[in-house]
């Protein structure tokens, strides 16, 4: 609080007090009261005055300053009035009262809402993981059953379990990090364990892969890694040109591993770019494909970020586009305690 703020909030006081240092003067004045005397009484009356106004703002701009420290220091904003000192002036204990009331409403309704997002969160891990075991079966049966029929079903088994996958990453995007599993592996193994998801529609697109120096070590959830990668995958595929090709490439540089994904597909907009990774966003690509969702690259930031990695996104209209995912070193997660 300063005191500037204070004293214009307090100028009718002031004013009213102003007016009766004048009036008291005239009236002294006119009873002929001596005028070491008036002054006198005025000075009393100005330092009685001003000592009362100099306590108040004391008072409230410590109370005040300590409730901005206070605030500035809780994760938690809502458990501000739980945890704050009362404070001794009545207006403020007024108001303190009533934002106590208010956040114990605030935080009811939180946690009833939280409740509610496990709630549905629980189910649709139960649902996935149970509309995987029907999928499961009918992809065996359809490998006893080898037609043209039963290879097309196939194909849209494939495609049902890709968006189950996604579904579940998605309900599960907000606290994912709980079922990470960080432990050491390399970047073959996790480019490996995607592509072959992938593999029948690559193979079908007619794709050829390359990789190279990719035994390098990283530590890394590899379930999480294989889908972001796979979603990369899925992306180069969808937006492909002739002669479909993905290289897999390896950098290091200060604690970080670099994985880079390019594709010679069909590329994306400079105007783009910069929204790529945005909820939903399907861009100029998404309109020629009315069947890109737009959640795919933005659970992969999601994802990278929830596990101490960036990902990073170049691309020229026309000549491909490359996905480049940081890996932090071994040795700088120990150091930050992961």
């Amino acid at each position: 609080m300063k005191l500037t703020d204070y004293l214009s909030d307090r100028i009718v006081p002031i004013v009213c007090f102003v007016i009766a240092e004048g009036l008291l003067f005239g009236l002294l004045w006119l009873i002929e009261v001596p005028s070491v005397f008036i002054a006198f009484a005025e000075i009393i009356f100005l330092l009685f005055f001003s000592a009362s106004f100099i306590w108040d703002f004391h008072r409230r701009s410590s109370y005040y300053n300590r409730l901005l420290r206070l605030l500035e220091q809780l994760d938690e904003k809502t458990l501000l009035m739980e945890i704050a000192e009362r404070p001794t002036f009545l207006d403020a204990q007024i108001i303190s009262d009533i934002l106590r009331q208010n956040t114990k409403y605030q935080n009811d309704k939180i946690a009833e809402m939280q409740g509610q997002s496990r709630d549905y969160r629980d189910f649709l891990d139960t649902w996935v993981h149970e509309i995987k075991t029907p999928i499961t079966s009918a992809r065996l049966i359809v490998e006893n059953e080898k037609n043209p029929t039963t290879l097309k079903i196939d194909d849209e088994l494939r495609k049902i379990d890709a968006f189950v996958e996604l579904v579940l990453y998605y309900a599960r995007s907000s606290d994912v990090e709980k079922d990470f599993k960080v432990e050491k592996t390399t970047l073959k193994a996790l480019v490996s364990a995607s592509l072959k998801t992938y593999s029948k529609p690559i193979i079908q697109a007619s794709g050829r892969i390359q990789m190279e120096g990719l035994d390098i070590s990283v530590c890394a959830d590899c379930k999480s890694c294989a889908f972001v990668i796979g979603q990369i995958i899925s992306n180069a595929i969808k937006y492909r040109q002739d002669n479909f090709c993905l290289t897999f490439t390896s950098d290091t540089e200060k604690n970080r591993v670099l994985l880079k994904i390019h594709d010679n597909g069909i590329g994306i907009d400079t105007a783009d770019l910069s929204r790529v990774f945005d909820k939903g966003f399907t861009g100029e690509n998404g309109r020629r494909f009315p069947k890109s969702t737009g959640i795919g690259l933005y659970l992969c930031k999601k994802l990278c970020g929830k596990m101490n990695m960036d990902i990073s996104i170049s691309s020229e209209k026309g000549n491909g586009t490359t996905v480049t995912l940081y890996f932090p070193t071994e040795s700088f997660l120990k150091g930050a305690g992961v």
